[in-house]
């Protein structure tokens, strides 16, 4: 059975390993760049463009809808993966 590393379900941690996935290949950086700490304008692939591009295929590919509201914020790796938790454990 598969356990995860940290104090979070499975569950979160999979999803929280989509989402770099997502940004990453979106971004067309290694993953290993993405980390939890990144956040829009920390490295230049990540500019407006791309942060859009990131919540789009976000959106399509986990299949959630973000607050239009929340847009503005959505713009580093933790606050995506806190989003997105919410929506699909909402």
């Amino acid at each position: 059975m598969l356990k995860s590393n940290s104090n979070f379900p499975l569950s979160f941690t999979l999803m929280e390993n989509q989402v770099k996935e997502i940004i990453a290949r979106v971004l067309n950086v290694d993953p290993g760049v993405i980390t939890d700490t990144l956040s829009s304008g920390d490295i230049p692939e990540w500019d407006s463009v791309g942060n859009l591009a990131i919540i789009s295929t976000i959106e399509q590919e986990l299949e959630v809808e973000f607050p239009l509201e929340d847009l503005f914020d959505l713009t580093s790796v933790k606050s995506l993966v806190d989003e997105v938790n919410m929506l699909k454990h909402a």
